[in-house]
């Protein structure tokens, strides 16, 4: 029984030793921890934001590597491509005048 008292006793300090430096952060009325804080939360968010960006990256490997629609629309769009036998008309815009002053 002795054994488990020294059990309970480690289990304390280890409790007292996790929870005690933030509580003495808290009490010492520094801004300190409030600070890093926030920068934590920011860069939680900031890698919320990056995994996004990166699971939409993966999608498009994989449609690039797999799907030749994909490849043909990002060669028409990106590359200015055609494919064979497929004719081409270039068509300018003018901008319409505008009507003299009464």
């Amino acid at each position: 029984m002795h054994w488990v008292n020294r059990i309970l006793f480690a289990g304390l300090v280890a409790a007292l030793v996790a929870w005690g430096p933030e509580q003495l952060e808290l009490a010492g009325g520094t801004d300190e921890l409030e600070r890093v804080r926030g920068e934590r939360h920011a860069l939680v968010a900031g890698n919320a934001e990056l995994e996004r960006e990166i699971s939409g990256l993966q999608a498009e490997v994989r449609a690039l590597k797999h799907d030749p629609a994909e490849v043909a629309r990002i060669a028409r769009e990106d590359l200015n491509l055609v494919a064979p036998g497929e004719v081409v008309f270039a068509v300018e815009r003018v901008a319409p005048r505008s009507a003299p002053a009464p």
